[in-house]
């Protein structure tokens, strides 16, 4: 069954449907928390993702006659080269490992210069579509060769050394994520599968790894979350910490200049900023009798106003 009598398989449709709500949750996510790379770099591996089922669903189609056929047939073929070129990038960025730095730096240019000679060169001058497609694919194929095998041992070699299986697993999902989407021309140009049976498998095992990292990535801000919840505390417990330390000094001063009990908590509320009239109000006495304790406060630390009075007993 296809869309609306397109050549877009009804059951793709679907797929990019929750690609989409997919994408969306994901952007929604980066833009609370955007000091998470990973998810931009997994935003755009999504929206290549989306892009390339669009356009290998659509195209070609001779019914759609407002788009040239060698755009539809590069846009149906080939703009999962695209998606493949993006892919040593998005390996770089999201696994974190060094053996990856040059294949994050130029490894698209062996996908995207193939990509330009056949279909920007050639195929406009043999007009051969199934030529094109057919060998294409042989540098790209053997740099993914080089590619994945580093990568693998890549992630071997850390989690060796490391011992985190968490990273592990997500090192893993993310080649999984990837990996199979980047062999379809082989089952396509060279074995001749039908182009909504190779998407569907590589979508559905797209979706399937993509659940785990999303977990990852809950499971990471999760940790995150509490580390800063501990910082918090470990604050607060400071501050309270130094509270109780800047108290005990504020009433030994008062003890040394002989304050009584109901002088040093008048001495207390007058640091805090309060006015006479709130002093009064707090402590159930009149403003004539804060006034005269203040006095009595003033002379016992020999100070003439309240700035010199919060100096003393607080230096």
């Amino acid at each position: 069954m296809t869309l609306f009598d397109t050549n877009m398989p009804l059951i793709i449709f679907f797929i990019i449907i929750i690609e989409v709500a997919l994408l969306f949750q994901q952007w929604i996510g980066y833009l609370t928390r955007k000091h998470e790379h990973k998810r931009l770099y997994h935003l755009y591996l999504v929206l290549l993702l989306i892009l390339y089922n669009i356009f290998e669903g659509f195209f070609p189609d001779h019914r759609i006659t407002f788009v040239p056929e060698k755009w539809q047939n590069f846009l149906g073929y080939a703009f999962g080269y695209v998606f493949c070129a993006y892919c040593p990038v998005y390996f770089y960025k999201t696994m974190g490992l060094k053996t990856l730095k040059f294949h994050g730096s130029y490894g698209f240019l062996f996908i995207i210069i193939p990509l330009i000679v056949f279909y920007g060169v050639l195929y406009p001058v043999n007009n051969d579509i199934s030529f094109t497609r057919k060998y294409v694919y042989i540098i790209p194929v053997l740099y993914a060769i080089v590619l994945f095998s580093t990568a693998i041992k890549g992630i071997y070699k850390k989690y060796k050394h490391d011992k985190e299986q968490e990273l592990l697993i997500e090192r893993l999902c993310i080649f999984f994520a990837v990996f199979p989407v980047s062999i379809t021309p082989v089952f396509g140009a060279w074995l001749g599968i039908d182009k909504w049976i190779i998407t569907f498998g590589c979508n559905i095992g797209f979706l399937v790894v993509n659940m785990v990292l999303m977990r990852q990535f809950v499971r990471q801000s999760k940790s995150e979350q509490a580390r800063l919840a501990e910082m918090r505390r470990e604050i607060e417990s400071i501050n309270a910490a130094a509270k109780k330390d800047v108290l005990a000094n504020f009433i030994e001063k008062c003890s040394f200049y002989n304050l009584t009990t109901r002088e040093t908590e008048i001495a207390e509320l007058i640091a805090e900023g309060m006015k006479y009239k709130d002093i009064a109000e707090k402590l159930f006495i009149s403003e004539r009798t804060v006034a005269k304790h203040v006095q009595n406060i003033f002379l016992k630390a020999g100070v003439e106003n309240k700035t010199m009075l919060i100096k003393a007993l607080k230096e």
